[in-house]
């Protein structure tokens, strides 16, 4: 297809491409992140008088990046399911205008 768009189901799919990567990373990286915490915050717990404060601050860490990293996990999914409906309609579009 010849025009101004001709090039827009490679940019889509490189959005989508993008998104997919962004709410993978974010699910890895959370692991990660809280496996590593974890081992910190099992030092402070086998200490008696840093267990209590060391328990709290953990449930606090652990929400906090939970929230952050399922945050931009649930936008890549949004900007993936976004550009591929886009792609979709761009379709339906180009198929609508080809039976013209």
């Amino acid at each position: 297809m010849k025009g101004p768009d001709n090039n827009t189901h490679w940019w889509l799919g490189v959005a989508e491409l993008v998104a997919q990567g962004m709410h993978h990373g974010a699910v890895k990286l959370k692991r990660v992140h809280l496996s590593i915490a974890d081992e910190s915050f099992r030092v402070l717990d086998a200490i008696p008088v840093t267990r209590p404060g060391s328990r709290l601050v953990r449930v606090c860490h652990h929400g906090i990046a939970r929230v952050s990293y399922d945050s931009v996990s649930l936008a890549g999914r949004v900007v993936a399911e976004g550009v591929a409906s886009a792609g979709a309609r761009l379709s339906m579009y180009r198929q609508d205008l080809s039976e013209i």
